[in-house]
């Protein structure tokens, strides 16, 4: 590992991810471990798993597919608060979701991060990345099928209406250049993650806080803390019902609480198999590394500082041994964990029928209320205009044949 040498006193450190590259197994350390950190003269701001909500407030990112899912930016200036008044500390924060920014968005965080900001940049072989970036849309209620979906975002040009946020996100050359760009090639901190050296992660981090080794210790995980990757008949099932409950007008907090923390954390947590997970065929392999050698390359010409070996982009993954068509059906005791689990968290019990929470089901119904009474309001003036230009058209209509008629030899 090269010399990384620590950042100077009351840096702010501000991660950008890139998602699937260390960032959750990061954020669980940071946040388990947030009074040794402050011990150690590190300030990792706010009392939840990570900033997320602060970045998407910042962006005006919605998370989920409603606009009611963007956080307010409230989140942002409560964490910035933190970070001013804190004036003796190094700052550890940040949100994978902040590697889709543009350009300008991208300006726009250095600027509001202030002079003391660095920003790190964690990546890894696209081929690795895809498989976990796929089922990460399913797991976000998308009906898209694997194959379908890499010869979309893989493509040579790639068709970027399909998940148009992966591609923000998962150019992993064009996230580093959009970063030196705003903070200046010195201000950033490329780290490939290497599966031979998995220390490498928090070792770097640790570097550049100035922090002493073994500072960040990995957690122990359940399967949805860890968001553990999901077996083809899980994937399966879950791209069925994607299919059937997105034309149907479902709300992204229903689908969070009953699908996501319902069915998908009841089985994450719970359900111990030996299936196959997804992977890549072979021509998706090849292209993947293809893909990674060119980033390899372009982040070389950036200038930034450069953590772990840029060839491990190009890496080749193992492809699927087999092009065997996906289950036509799965396993009774798959769909009797996951109904059990909807049904749980649909009961405000979580995954696992424990005790009701009252608070945030009244939450819910206030909120849900509110919803329903702005869409109300919103489709009946839509509907009044829709009425008022029907009526209008059809009387001009029976108008212009009652004069026609009486056009002589008509």
């Amino acid at each position: 590992m090269p010399d990384v040498a620590p950042l100077p006193p009351r840096a702010r450190l501000f991660h950008v991810g890139i998602p699937k590259s260390g960032t959750t197994s990061l954020q669980m350390a940071a946040s388990a471990g947030r009074e040794t950190l402050r011990s150690h003269g590190v300030l990792y701001p706010g009392t939840k798993l990570n900033q997320r909500d602060a970045v998407l407030g910042f962006m005006e990112r919605r998370w989920g597919w409603t606009s009611e899912g963007i956080p307010p930016r409230s989140h942002w200036d409560e964490v910035m608060a933190e970070i001013e008044a804190d004036t003796e500390r190094r700052v550890l924060f940040g949100h994978e979701f902040a590697s889709e920014s543009n350009a300008e968005t991208a300006k726009r965080f250095v600027e509001a991060i202030g002079e003391r900001q660095h920003i790190v940049v964690t990546l890894r072989s696209p081929g690795a990345i895809l498989p976990s970036a796929w089922q990460q849309y399913v797991k976000a209620g998308v009906p898209i099928a694997l194959d379908e979906w890499l010869e979309a975002v893989i493509a040579d040009p790639p068709d970027r209406s399909v998940t148009k946020g992966f591609h923000d996100r998962n150019d992993q050359a064009g996230v580093v250049e959009r970063w030196a760009g705003a903070a200046g090639p010195d201000r950033v901190t490329v780290v490939v993650l290497d599966k031979k050296r998995p220390e490498l992660l928090f070792d770097t981090f640790e570097k550049l806080l100035d922090l002493p080794s073994g500072t960040l210790a990995a957690q122990e995980l359940g399967g949805f803390a860890s968001n553990r990757s999901l077996t083809v008949p899980e994937t399966e099932l879950f791209l069925a019902l994607n299919a059937i409950i997105r034309p149907h007008g479902v709300v992204w907090d229903d689908f969070q609480r009953m699908v996501r923390n319902g069915a998908m954390r009841r089985l994450m947590d719970h359900r111990v198999s030996d299936e196959e997970r997804p992977q890549l065929p072979p021509w998706a392999v090849k292209r993947a590394a293809e893909i990674g050698a060119g980033y390899a390359e372009a982040i070389a010409a950036t200038g930034v500082q450069v953590v772990g070996d840029l060839s491990q982009l190009a890496e080749e993954v193992p492809a699927r041994p087999h092009d065997d068509p996906p289950p036509s059906q799965i396993p009774v005791e798959l769909a009797a964990e996951a109904m059990a689990g909807m049904m749980s968290a649909a009961t405000w019990r979580g995954a696992t029928f424990g005790t009701r929470d009252e608070k945030s089901a009244e939450r819910a119904l206030a909120m849900r209320k509110a919803y329903v009474k702005r869409r109300a309001r919103r489709y009946t003036m839509r509907e009044v205009v829709w009425f008022i230009g029907a009526f209008i058209g059809s009387r001009l209509k029976s108008v212009g044949s009652a004069l026609l008629k009486r056009v002589p030899g008509r």
